[in-house]
């Protein structure tokens, strides 16, 4: 049955080669070995479009006359092949003068099956896929800021990056954060969602424009939260109630670094972005200070845009210091004002680094006694929040166990201890708020290459207020963390 087909469709090819003048041109010339007639059977795609060009000259100069010539079908239409695209634009019309003759080229002539590969990034690969994880193991005594009670699995992220350097000044950036595992029917737990995504135009070193969903120059930690680049497990109270790290919002604006000597250098971010929304569902609250207040990257649920800048100095190489701020209108209607200021500072002297940062929140519209919000109302929220975290890391090698075990323990190999105090109040005017938290943090981690980690880190939790780890209940919310993370 089948060979009976493969018949009847040569032979109707055959048919309508010969109908338009083809097979004349069947011969070995499309092959160019001898004079002998070619059975259509064993001609290949590239024998066809051959004899199809030639037929295509000759009809045209018996026509207009040798002088106007098309090009070949290839020319005109760039016909892709697998893996390859066309240079020519799939949509649209497209004018190109080819040896002195005007033709026109594109309009609705795709490219049948192939059309899916009509794609510059199929033509000419040049994005860079990279990424990373990390997977964390958790028991604390009763529940804390980031620690639940009892044992705990957690893939936390795996966080695939793309960046693609489109011309010399033009370049994209994005980061897909798979939280959990991802969304689970039967869970809840996972989530799936654009971290950062960035158009970049580079004027120079010190004014270039950005648009997109933007990672929020609030502080230090959210511009450097990569698991990979931290060296405890959890992340700091203060960016995780205040400056709800990852934080990020679709605007635009403009970055930049200028050198005032050889050795120091002061860099700014300035953005317009979508801001907070503090309306109905996605209230400010003492249990979620402003973390469940991030805005759409979408919609904006009031007319008001939000102000973001940033500047950061370095007078010399190893010593930073910076300041930030963020503000806009929270609320539906646009009423009440919302502002974060932070500050934030690195002393890096051989193997030892200090680095802090602070946060204030001021929430308009707010309360010292906040009323808890509904499925139907906002509630109150409380009227300040502030925090803070200060880290001490020391950087060490034995050289025992680079001779020990020297495939394990190389020159690219490290230690780290570290310490830091670190505390959070999402209702400053309150003495009972139980989400005021002191967290001393005590760590080590062993670097094999310095893009991976493996992390191991006890923290002291002392709750203000009632319940575990109160006054009343000291040390019942303390617990250790384990975390593994790697770029890739």
């Amino acid at each position: 049955m089948k060979s009976s087909l493969t018949l009847g469709a040569l032979g109707a090819a055959a048919m309508l080669l010969g109908q338009f003048g083809f097979m004349d041109n069947v011969h070995a010339a499309g092959r160019g070995v001898s004079d002998s007639v070619t059975p259509v059977s064993v001609l290949t795609a590239e024998d066809i479009n051959k004899i199809v060009d030639m037929r295509v000259e000759q009809r045209v100069q018996e026509i207009l006359g040798p002088q106007s010539t098309p090009p070949p079908s290839s020319d005109l239409f760039d016909t892709p092949q697998m893996g390859q695209t066309t240079q020519s634009p799939i949509r649209g019309v497209e004018q190109k003068k080819i040896d002195g003759v005007d033709w026109v080229t594109g309009g609705s002539v795709l490219q049948g099956g192939r059309t899916i590969y009509a794609k510059p990034f199929v033509r000419a690969p040049k994005t860079i896929v990279g990424g990373y994880m990390d997977f964390t193991i958790s028991d604390c005594n009763g529940g804390t800021q980031d620690c639940s009670r009892g044992l705990e699995f957690d893939q936390e992220r795996f966080v695939p990056f793309f960046y693609s350097q489109v011309t010399d000044r033009l370049s994209v950036a994005a980061e897909v954060e798979i939280e959990h595992g991802g969304p689970q029917g039967n869970q809840g737990d996972g989530d799936v969602k654009i971290e950062f995504a960035t158009m970049d135009y580079r004027f120079t070193d010190w004014f270039n424009f950005r648009g997109g969903i933007i990672l929020i120059p609030l502080g230090r930690f959210n511009l450097i939260h990569d698991s990979p680049l931290n060296d405890l497990p959890l992340r700091p109270m203060v960016t995780r109630r205040v400056i709800p790290s990852t934080f990020a919002e679709s605007g635009l604006g403009f970055f930049g670094t200028v050198y005032p000597t050889a050795l120091s250098k002061v860099d700014y971010e300035f953005y317009i972005t979508q801001g907070f929304d503090g309306g109905t569902g996605n209230a400010i609250s003492e249990s979620s200070g402003l973390r469940s207040s991030r805005g759409s990257f979408k919609d904006d649920n009031n007319e008001n845009k939000a102000i973001v800048s940033r500047i950061s100095v370095s007078p010399i190489l190893g010593i930073e210091v910076a300041g930030s701020v963020h503000h806009s209108k929270y609320d539906d209607n646009s009423n009440d004002s919302l502002t974060i200021w932070a500050i934030d500072g690195l002393l890096q002297r051989g193997p030892f680094e200090l680095m802090g940062e602070a946060a204030w929140a001021r929430i308009g519209g707010g309360s010292s006694n906040p009323i808890a919000p509904t499925t139907t109302s906002a509630g109150t929220p409380p009227n300040r929040m502030s925090g803070y975290y200060v880290q001490g890391n020391y950087h060490f090698m034995p050289e025992f166990l680079k001779q020990w075990a020297p495939s394990h323990f190389t020159d690219a190999s490290t230690f780290t201890a570290v310490v830091r105090w670190g505390q959070v109040d999402t209702n400053t005017q309150s003495s009972t708020n139980r989400r005021e938290i002191d967290r001393l943090t005590l760590g080590v981690n062993f670097r094999p290459v310095e893009d991976a980690v493996f992390k191991f880190a006890y923290t002291f939790n002392d709750h203000n207020g009632f319940g575990e780890g109160s006054p009343s209940d000291p040390g019942a919310a303390n617990g250790w963390q384990f975390s593994m993370a790697t770029y890739f």
